[in-house]
C-alpha cells in the first residue's frame, strides 16, 4: 500500500478541505467533454440504443445501466447549469424512453404496463435504477407524461422496504447484494421530497441503521458485499465496486454516514503503486478474484472501484486522490497499452470512447458531475466541489 497524500485530514468528524482548483478544473472539463459526446450518441436515439445493446452486454445491467448513467449526469450537469436544464430534460425522458424496453421484459409486469405492477417481484436493482432515473426525470422538471409508473414503482418499493423491516430488498429474484437497496432509497427519498412527502422517512432511516449493525464489517467499518447465504455462513468482504458508487448515493441520503464511510474506504481500499494509484477491489488490495461486477483487477486495484471511486472523491472533495484518478484518465490511451500483457483480453480498450468502453463513458458521466439535490441529507459534510445554483426545476 502507498502512504497517504500529504497533509491528508479526512478523518470522521473534520469538514473537508476546499477542493483544489486543479481537480475541480479537470472535473468540469471532463463533465462537459462527456456531455457534448453522450449528446451526439442520443441524436439518433434508436442508433443509441442498439449500439448500448450491443456494446455493453457483457457488462452487468448492460440493457439498463448504459441508459441510466447518462440521466444521472444529464441531471447533475442540468442542475449546475440552469440554461442547459431544457435541453438536459430532453435528453433524459429519451434515455427513459430506450431504457423502459429493458425493465419490462425483465420484471415482467401485467400486460407489460409498469403502472399495473402488483409488487415488486424481487426485482430490486431494476426497479430501484428504473425509479431514480424517473425521479431525475422531476429533478429537472420534467412533466407527468412517466407520472403513473414513476408513482406505482416507488409505491412497491416503499411497501417492500417496509416489509423488510429494515433488512436488504431481493436484487433479483434469487439472489441479493446490500447495495441494490441503496439506489432504492435514494429513489424514494426523491420521490417523497418531489411530492412535499414524508412517507419512506422511516423505512429509509431504518435500513441504514441496519446496515450498520447488522451488514458492517467489525474492523474495517464497511458494508459487507453480501451476507451469508446460508446458517453459518461468511459474509463477504467489503468490495470496492460497491462502495465507489454507494458513497456517491450516500451522500445524498446521510452526509455524515457516507462521509465515514468513505474515510474508511479510502484507508483501507487506496493503493498507490507510484505509476498507477487507484481504489483496490477487495480490501487492502487482496487478490480475491475478479468477475463481471468489479471488471479487470490490476495490481490489486480493480477498474470499476477506481471508476466508481471518482464518483466518491468528488463528492467528498478529496482533491488529491480525484486529482489523481483524472490524471489517469487523461493518459488512458497511453496506461492501457502498457498493460494490455496484463489486462490481455479482459478488458478491449476501444479508443474511441474516453474510458475505453461505452458502459466506462456513461458511467463516468454519471460520477463526474455529483451535485448536492436538496434533499436534506442529515449532518451534511460534503458539498459539489464548485458553487452551483440550485435549477428551479417544477417537481
Amino acid at each position: 500500500m502507498g502512504a497517504n497524500p500529504p497533509g491528508d485530514v479526512h478523518q470522521i468528524g473534520l469538514a473537508p478541505p476546499v477542493m483544489p482548483l486543479a481537480p475541480m478544473g479537470a472535473a468540469r472539463a471532463l463533465e462537459g467533454q462527456l456531455r457534448r459526446r453522450f449528446d451526439q450518441h442520443l441524436e439518433d436515439p434508436g442508433t443509441y440504443r442498439r449500439r448500448a445493446l450491443e456494446e455493453c452486454a457483457a457488462f452487468p445491467e448492460g440493457d439498463l445501466l448504459p441508459f441510466v448513467f447518462p440521466v444521472l449526469g444529464y441531471a447533475n450537469d442540468a442542475l449546475g447549469h440552469p440554461g442547459r436544464i431544457g435541453a438536459a430534460r430532453e435528453k433524459v425522458a429519451t434515455l427513459i424512453e430506450a431504457a423502459l424496453p429493458s425493465v419490462i421484459g425483465r420484471v415482467r409486469p401485467p400486460g407489460g404496463r409498469l403502472e399495473r405492477l402488483e409488487d415488486y417481484g424481487r426485482q430490486g436493482v431494476y426497479l430501484g435504477q428504473t425509479a431514480l432515473a424517473l425521479g431525475c426525470y422531476r429533478l429537472v422538471g420534467g412533466d407527468d407524461r412517466f407520472e403513473a409508473v414513476h408513482s406505482r414503482i416507488a409505491d412497491v418499493l416503499h411497501e417492500a422496504l417496509v416489509a423488510a423491516k429494515g433488512g436488504q430488498l431481493w436484487s433479483f429474484p434469487d439472489v441479493t447484494w446490500p447495495f441494490d437497496t441503496v439506489p432504492c432509497l435514494l429513489a424514494l427519498r426523491l420521490h417523497d421530497a418531489q411530492r412535499g412527502s414524508m412517507r419512506s422517512s422511516e423505512a429509509i432511516a431504518r435500513h441504514l441503521q441496519w446496515v450498520q449493525e447488522h451488514a458492517t464489517d467489525p474492523v474495517l467499518k464497511l458494508p459487507y458485499s453480501q451476507l451469508a447465504d446460508a446458517p453459518g455462513g461468511e459474509p463477504t468482504a467489503p468490495r470496492g465496486c460497491d462502495l465507489g458508487y454507494r458513497i456517491f448515493l450516500l451522500a445524498h441520503l446521510d452526509a455524515a454516514y457516507a462521509r465515514g464511510t468513505y474515510d474508511a474506504f479510502r484507508r483501507h481500499f487506496w493503493i498507490d503503486r507510484g505509476f498507477l494509484a487507484g481504489f483496490a477491489e477487495w480490501p487492502h488490495g487482496q487478490e480475491l478474484g475478479e468477475d463481471a461486477d468489479s471488471g479487470p483487477v490490476v495490481l490489486g486495484m480493480g477498474l470499476a472501484a477506481t471508476g466508481f471511486g471518482i464518483g466518491a472523491a468528488l463528492c467528498m472533495r478529496d482533491g488529491w486522490r480525484l486529482g489523481r484518478l483524472l490524471m489517469e484518465l487523461a493518459t488512458a490511451k497511453t496506461i492501457f497499452p502498457v498493460l494490455r500483457p496484463v489486462l490481455k483480453e479482459r478488458y478491449p480498450y476501444d479508443g474511441r470512447y474516453v474510458t475505453g468502453s461505452l458502459m466506462g463513458d456513461a458511467a463516468i458521466f454519471a460520477m463526474i458531475g455529483w451535485t448536492p439535490w436538496g434533499l436534506g441529507a442529515r449532518a451534511s459534510t460534503c458539498s459539489s466541489p464548485r458553487p452551483r445554483r440550485a435549477a428551479r426545476a417544477r417537481l
